[in-house]
């Protein structure tokens, strides 16, 4: 595992280089952010907001030092998505979470497949004990990938999204909040 931006490692996959994200990344970034690829999670934001949430993806790794990876297409050397735990606050349990940029990297596995190593990253050599995963009740492969990488459905859990959404747990079972 080699490292990056502020000690951040690079995780490599079959298919994939996770990396902590660099500026030559943000065109992308905010391609994606101002589309409706981000119905399920919030957007589409307007471009200055675009600009501010990739900010705020740098900005976790110094302020916690772990946060999101970049997706970059082994193959092609193109910046594809982002996966990693997000924690905004000290008392929330850290969120897994992924996002393909582009449609054409859709229903190839590639968003599992970085999930499983960012996964296999918190929980291992991070050393997180637990984790949640918040996803739109219609977000059928969202469902799929946490299921597929350990999650368990809780209802119990704070839904600080609403009804609309679904909290997965990761992790021992015992409370997280």
């Amino acid at each position: 595992m080699t490292m990056c931006l502020h000690g951040a490692p690079v995780l490599d996959t079959a298919r994939l280089i996770l990396r902590a994200p660099e500026a030559a990344d943000l065109p992308a970034f905010v391609t994606y952010a101002t589309s409706a690829r981000t119905a399920f999670v919030g957007g589409p934001k307007a471009p200055a907001q675009a600009v501010e949430k990739f900010a705020g993806m740098i900005g976790q790794w110094v302020l916690k030092g772990f946060g999101r990876f970049v997706l970059v297409e082994r193959e092609s050397g193109a910046a594809i998505g982002h996966a990693g735990p997000l924690q905004m606050e000290a008392r929330v349990a850290p969120e897994l979470t992924w996002s393909l940029w582009r449609a054409d990297a859709e229903g190839r596995g590639l968003a599992f497949e970085a999930a499983q190593a960012v996964a296999a990253w918190v929980f291992g050599p991070l050393g997180l004990r637990f984790a949640t995963t918040v996803i739109h009740r219609d977000n059928l492969r969202s469902h799929r990938i946490a299921t597929g990488i350990g999650g368990t459905p809780r209802a119990d859990l704070p839904g600080h999204l609403g009804a609309d959404f679904l909290t997965y747990h990761f992790g021992p079972e015992r409370s997280v909040a």
